[in-house]
């Protein structure tokens, strides 16, 4: 398994393209700009079949139509955040971008803690928002957090749906697996669970 980073946005999102020989799927995608991704995905000759949404805020999931559009991939969202994609106040396009955002797909499908997408462990991680997810790839050794926890720090809970109490326990429940399990969060540089462990 392989990784590349593509970091988009304004707001400088990493955004993951986890692929193999043949095969790839992308986690949260921060710019309706896609060529980046677009022309490494022909230059390996890949084909992109899953978009995976960390979570519902506007910075990561803003090129989804374009995405969708083109490579007609499904895309999963914690159901908790499923209306993040249709509600500007939940998705805070409108703070972000300057004007609302909403993309309605009845074919998007909600996912719950303890599904599989691939080899990746679906776990519940609230705090930034309601319906975050963190996934765990226990074969690859990896985590992608979103902004559930950054390195040497964390994600926002002043947004709507926060909640600090929430967050922690979530980070402690991530601290919970093997130390040397590595971190991809949705901004800043990758880190191990054993280097995070310093900061609760």
């Amino acid at each position: 398994m392989n990784i590349k980073i593509f970091t988009l946005g304004s707001l400088l999102v990493n955004c993951y393209l986890v692929y193999n020989e043949k095969d790839a799927i992308l986690f949260d995608i921060a710019s309706k700009d896609i060529e980046q991704i677009d022309n490494f995905l022909k230059e390996k000759n890949l084909t992109l079949s899953k978009l995976i949404l960390t979570h519902g805020h506007i910075d990561h999931i803003l090129g989804i139509k374009e995405v969708v559009e083109r490579y007609n991939c499904k895309v999963y969202i914690g159901k908790e955040d499923y209306d993040f994609l249709t509600k500007s106040n939940l998705n805070l396009s409108n703070f972000v971008i300057g004007t609302s955002f909403s993309y309605n797909n009845d074919e998007i499908i909600k996912i719950s803690e303890g599904d599989y997408i691939d080899d990746f462990l679906v776990l519940n991680s609230p705090g930034h928002t309601i319906g975050s997810k963190v996934f765990y790839n226990e074969k690859e050794n990896i985590m992608i957090t979103g902004d559930t926890i950054f390195n040497g720090s964390y994600g926002r809970v002043d947004f709507p749906t926060g909640n600090m109490t929430e967050l922690m326990s979530s980070i402690r429940k991530i601290l919970s697996y093997p130390d040397d399990t590595i971190l991809y969060p949705g901004h800043g540089e990758k880190t191990t669970i054993k280097a995070e462990k310093i900061y609760y």
